[in-house]
């Protein structure tokens, strides 16, 4: 209780202290500032940056994917011949492999080609070449689209093999004329001269990638397109997307799915193919830390500029107080009180930087997101994690209590005389 006492008595000397010379107290606290808000405008940019290019793979999909794909060929001498059996998957095999990715991934089934539709079946309609997708119920998620009327089919017209049929924007004005997209919901097409009840039509999702073939498509239940797509001589294969929620949840999904094809297929190597960029997503995130641990090691030498400030003002602070010292000691303050004292003076000088620093930092990243968003089609933003946060309050105590040590042991270890007959 008594040592708890002295030593807020000694802190509460520290701070009073600090008031004797705000002026020189202020400009040693600026270098903590200046250093504070480097670091937590650039750690700031960097979470922001970060976040854009997550969201930019997020919309690309390939490095949080892995394709599971049956091999439908074998290559003698360079030269392809096609297999006579392969796997085919099904909604079945798909609801299976879901079971075994569990939460780290969405599971897509997919199967497409070209296919003849029209909107009546007579000589009088004139046919159009739509590019036709078979998917599961969530297939709109994986594609990047957007319903913009009707809605997109259920796992039981899936499991159905409904008739129905959601189409593009650009397809649906192809039949009906521009600007009546819309009109083309609750009508019946014929789509290899088979009916089909349009349900619904889309367009693509903002930052979605062009691509022409794209445009004019539709989508039905997988189960349908694989009775209605050419078969080319032989059986249609549909393919598998995984779609991890993260880059860094890959790793861990690839081996779920792998597994699971080796439940099912024993050696599932010679039987189908799994690609992924895991590699290339490793790289990209080792990437954004290398960059902001990089960015930060740069602000951080103004930060120790910063903490050579607080040193050289208590230096001279231990100078020009060395009586006050000698007398303290000579009436009782032990060395841990004066260590105490100059520390804590050391710590409120950091710590009023941190907090001045930190609003500083955070206007700075404000503004240069903004100016960034103006000049670049990059829709950066400044970000603030818990971990620059974290870095914003724990770097300036750190500095604090590294820099003002020296002075304070200097001061704690000075000789109550000698300190006493100072002039």
């Amino acid at each position: 209780m008594q040592f708890t006492s002295q030593l807020i008595s000694s802190i509460g000397v520290g701070f009073s202290a600090l008031r004797l010379n705000p002026l020189r107290s202020a400009l040693s606290a600026l270098g903590v500032i200046i250093g504070v808000g480097a670091m937590v405008s650039v750690l700031s940019l960097s979470d922001g940056v970060e976040r854009e290019v997550r969201a930019q793979v997020e919309r690309d999909g390939r490095l949080q994917s892995i394709g599971i794909l049956s091999i439908t060929d074998d290559v003698v001498d360079g030269q392809q011949f096609s297999r006579s059996t392969f796997p085919v998957f099904s909604v079945a095999d798909a609801r299976g492999l879901a079971g075994e990715v569990g939460a780290s991934g969405t599971v897509f089934l997919a199967t497409s080609g070209p296919a003849r539709l029209t909107l009546k079946n007579d000589a009088t309609s004139a046919p159009r070449a739509a590019f036709l997708q078979g998917t599961l119920a969530n297939g709109a998620q994986r594609s990047s689209v957007v319903i913009e009327s009707g809605r997109y089919f259920t796992d039981a017209e899936v499991d159905s093999s409904a008739s129905v049929l959601v189409m593009s924007r650009a397809l649906a004005e192809q039949l009906v004329g521009k600007g009546k997209s819309s009109s083309v919901t609750g009508l019946t097409v014929f789509l290899q001269d088979r009916p089909f009840r349009v349900i619904g039509t889309w367009a693509p999702a903002p930052g979605a990638p062009p691509s022409p073939r794209r445009m004019l498509a539709a989508f039905t239940p997988l189960t349908t397109a694989t009775q209605i797509l050419p078969k080319n001589r032989q059986p249609l294969s549909p393919s598998f997307i995984v779609l991890a929620r993260t880059m860094e949840d890959l790793p861990a999904m690839q081996k779920k799915a792998e597994a699971w094809l080796a439940k099912r297929y024993g050696d599932w190597r010679k039987q189908v193919s799994v690609a992924s960029y895991a590699e290339e997503g490793s790289k990209v995130r080792d990437n954004m830390v290398i960059f902001k641990i990089l960015m930060g090691a740069i602000t951080g030498i103004s930060l120790v500029v910063g903490g050579i400030g607080i040193m050289n003002v208590l230096l001279a602070s231990v100078q020009e107080r060395t009586r006050e010292i000698g007398v303290r000691k000579a009436t009782g303050a032990r060395n841990r009180d004066l260590l105490a004292q100059f520390l804590a003076e050391s710590v409120a000088i950091s710590s009023v930087g941190s907090v001045l620093g930190t609003i500083l930092g955070v206007l700075v990243a404000i503004a240069v997101a903004a100016v960034m968003r103006a000049k670049t089609p990059a829709l950066v933003h400044a970000g603030f994690s818990l971990s620059t946060l974290a870095v914003s309050v724990a770097a300036p105590v750190i500095v604090g209590i590294a820099f003002g040590i020296y002075p304070a042991l200097r001061a704690a270890r000075l000789s109550p005389i000698e300190a006493i007959r100072h002039e």
